[in-house]
């Protein structure tokens, strides 16, 4: 879960070029700053989300956000997950993602978690293929970004992937 220790971190790197360049969310402001830990907090509570940081296992140091996203369908959870600047190219997102799925299909019991990545965001199609998700296709004109309508790749994680039992 979100510390206000963290939030620091959080903003500065919702400034980062590459990180804007994929996301809608606006950089933080002060006030988003304040309401960062709360806003986590209700996503929690109301059951729309389990937000984390993922932080180094040796010294607690913020690597990244990662969160299990749920709609309508209580079975199926869509994951997010941005690495800071620091951290990337270090298998971050790989890790946090196959480990928050397996968390979410095995204690959750949801049996499907889905990743979506823009077709042209090399990084993360790389990652989420790295942390064992299955390529379903291309969604043509599926994403939003920035008010621009663009492609995006489906991969998906079942319990039979992870338990072949």
């Amino acid at each position: 879960m979100r510390r206000n220790a963290d939030v620091p971190v959080i903003a500065e790197a919702s400034h980062d070029p590459e990180t804007r360049q994929h996301l809608d969310d606006e950089p933080f402001t002060p006030d988003r700053q304040r309401d960062s830990v709360a806003r986590a907090q209700e996503q929690w509570r109301a059951g729309t989300g389990a937000p984390f940081v993922i932080a180094d296992a040796a010294d607690d140091r913020p690597l990244g956000l990662f969160n299990l996203q749920f709609g309508e369908d209580e079975e199926v959870a869509g994951v997010a997950v941005s690495v800071f600047p620091q951290a990337r190219g270090q298998g971050v997102a790989a890790k946090a993602l196959r480990l928050g799925a397996t968390w979410g299909l095995r204690q959750l019991g949801l049996h499907r978690v889905f990743a979506e990545a823009a077709a042209d965001n090399g990084a993360s199609i790389r990652a989420i293929e790295k942390a064992g998700f299955q390529r379903e296709g291309i969604l043509r004109a599926h994403c939003k970004t920035k008010g621009r309508r663009h492609d995006c790749v489906m991969f998906s994680l079942l319990l039979r992937d992870i338990d072949p039992r």
